[in-house]
């Protein structure tokens, strides 16, 4: 795993930011040839693209009469899975963005994707499971973290692991908050990675940049699964790296049998199992 915005960065003022996304599958092909000479489950990070992946479109899905007066094109911030035998099995469009992204991105649920085949929901979820190597495997990215409702969507779909690539600041907290407490922003992370990891019987991989901690970084890149938090191996601090870590999804087979939550989530009189658009 890679974390949010690695190729790029959040630079959304630099011109070549939005150029860049009409290419930005390119890498993705790459990627899927490395994972396939390695035999390896790659999710690299997220990139930045256009709806149609290698060409860009003008905001309202066609062109002006000027191209010196073409809307800024549409863009999504979007994590793929590729398995280990190269194969694109998914991607996901973040759908929670974080303030400072909503000037310059499109959420995944307002991107106008396509239905699923068979759906009769004018408003389906934008969070769907993939079927990978690794099991059931759901995608969030970065402020998707902060809302219980995609993992709970996730979940009743029969996700085992919920993977996280993140771009998280310290600096990400107003002045005034950090006043407070400066390192409040580590403390949201290492608190709701933990709270979803048990009220969701899963297991959470999350990568986060790393860097200079004067800089703003946090890191805190780890594997966290129920019963035990973080798993051993996964980072503390805001340092760069790569790591191995084991995961026993035990933990998350343990844990559903004492606290039951799956079956609740699955049973026909789930008391919130109620939709939007109904």
């Amino acid at each position: 795993m890679l974390p949010e915005y690695h190729l790029t960065g959040w630079v959304p003022e630099d011109p070549q930011f939005g150029a860049i996304a009409s290419t930005a599958y390119q890498y993705v092909r790459q990627y899927q040839s490395l994972a396939k000479e390695l035999q390896i489950n790659i999710v690299p990070g997220t990139i930045v693209t256009t709806p149609n992946g290698d060409e860009p479109i003008t905001a309202n899905g066609g062109t002006t009469e000027s191209e010196s007066k073409l809307e800024k094109p549409i863009l999504l911030n979007i994590a793929p899975f590729i398995s280990s035998t190269g194969d694109l099995l998914g991607t996901y469009t973040k759908t929670n963005l974080w303030h400072t992204e909503r000037p310059h991105l499109t959420s995944g649920a307002q991107s106008n994707q396509p239905l699923p085949p068979g759906s009769r929901d004018p408003r389906p979820s934008p969070h769907r499971v993939i079927e990978t190597p690794l099991g059931p495997v759901g995608i969030l990215v970065c402020w998707d973290l902060a809302f219980p409702e995609p993992f709970r969507s996730l979940i009743r779909q029969g996700a085992r692991i919920i993977i996280i690539p993140t771009f998280w600041l310290a600096t990400d907290l107003s002045p005034e908050g950090l006043r407070y407490n400066k390192d409040a922003e580590a403390l949201f992370v290492k608190s709701t990675l933990t709270c979803r990891a048990f009220e969701n019987t899963c297991a959470i991989v999350f990568v986060n940049a790393g860097g200079a901690a004067e800089e703003g970084y946090i890191g805190l890149s780890q594997v966290t699964l129920p019963l035990i938090g973080p798993a051993p191996g996964s980072f503390e601090d805001a340092e760069e790296g790569v790591r191995i870590v084991d995961v026993d999804l035990n933990t998350a087979d343990i844990a559903e049998k004492t606290y039951k939550i799956r079956q609740d989530l699955a049973g026909e009189d789930w008391h919130y199992g109620y939709s939007h658009g109904k």
